[in-house]
């Protein structure tokens, strides 16, 4: 089982201008709405494309962005035809697809979706990592640097 493709045909960002601040709650969401066949031309190599949303919703309204596309799987005829089937029967997909496809599709999801919320001027959908100002230990402090008014240190006296 692979992936062998991610590509996207939309990506659509707003933000309501009139909210103003306050604690914001963001919920992202992937969704898998269309699974249909694929033939690679290859002998013994099926596939297929499945067609998602990736949506982060900001509440209290502020805004929102969805990112559609597709990620085009491979694998071999038995996991090939159990998941059409299953997709087909009921609109769902065994757990080993699963969990590639959606992978697959929060990863190019999420990485679009902070590239669009910087533009737009929303926070990002995922929290970014921050260096820690404080030190871990106290040997690891630095000295502190004397205050604009404080006279600089004196070096200490010689001794004859």
């Amino acid at each position: 089982m692979t992936i062998v493709k991610i590509s996207l045909f939309k990506v659509h960002a707003e933000r309501n201008v009139d909210v103003k601040g306050g604690q914001v709650n963001i919920k992202n969401n992937v969704s898998i709405t269309n699974v249909e066949d694929l033939d690679f031309g290859v002998p013994g190599k099926n596939g297929l494309k499945f067609t998602f949303n990736f949506t982060c919703l900001y509440q209290p309204e502020l805004g929102n962005i969805e990112v559609h596309g597709q990620v085009i799987f491979a694998g071999d005829e038995e996991t090939i035809k159990a998941t059409q089937d299953s997709w087909k029967a009921d609109k769902k997909i065994p757990l080993p697809v699963m969990r590639e496809v959606v992978n697959a599709a929060l990863h190019k999801g999420n990485i679009q979706a902070i590239k669009v919320s910087e533009e737009v001027n929303l926070p990002s959908p995922l929290p970014l990592p921050k260096v820690n100002p404080e030190p871990a230990t106290p040997e690891d402090a630095a000295p502190a640097a004397p205050a604009n008014d404080a006279e600089p240190a004196q070096p200490p006296p010689k001794e004859e």
